[in-house]
């Protein structure tokens, strides 16, 4: 049974690891061309109409892939103190109710965000000449991503492993109380 628990832990690991590095892709690509518009508008004293409507939807396709990526560090926002001060048990079937109704979210916002990305291809971007369809495109992708995380998430929260924090994620007071340990770590193996 740790074998499928881990399975799913690679799955969702590798999903999050091509996400993240098509936001960088992305970060880099929207920094590149706000850089352009800024020479241009400034330097040359010539601005670009594209500039900034490019830039700003890879911002929006790097923002909304993150987004899935959050899903499955536990990154979200959400109400913990009440389902920490839970036994695990009763912890982790009121995380997978809740769960239930982030999934209902999801498929909605990818069901009707394909609906409006489709609807966009009857729109045109005026700055740049391409349909609607691809800036609007972000909205179901990012909704099917989170989709799949929440749904690897949920059945990982499962694994009779896992603890609390490993379910919720860890407070600010706990990470911080990590890192301290790891640095003591290091510090201790510097030494010796």
């Amino acid at each position: 049974m740790q074998v499928f628990f881990e399975t799913l832990e690679n799955i969702a690991d590798l999903l999050a690891w091509i996400t993240l590095k098509v936001v960088i892709i992305l970060t880099g690509f929207m920094t590149i061309t706000v850089l352009i518009g800024v020479f241009f508008r400034y330097v040359l004293v010539s601005p670009l109409g594209w500039t900034e409507t490019l830039s700003r939807y890879t911002m929006v396709w790097a923002a909304l892939l993150a987004v899935s990526v959050c899903i499955k560090d536990n990154e979200h926002v959400g109400l913990t103190f009440l389902v920490r001060s839970l036994p695990l048990k009763a912890a982790k079937v009121l995380n997978f109710i809740i769960g239930l109704i982030i999934l209902f979210f999801l498929f909605e916002l990818t069901k009707r965000g394909y609906r409006m990305a489709i609807n966009g291809w009857e729109q045109q971007s005026l700055a740049l000449g391409i349909p609607m369809f691809w800036p609007l495109l972000s909205v179901p992708v990012s909704g099917a991503l989170s989709f799949i995380q929440q749904v690897l998430h949920m059945i990982r929260a499962f694994n009779p492993e896992k603890d609390q924090k490993d379910i919720f994620g860890a407070t600010e007071v706990e990470q911080a109380l990590d890192e301290v340990d790891k640095y003591e770590k290091i510090s201790v193996k510097e030494e010796s």
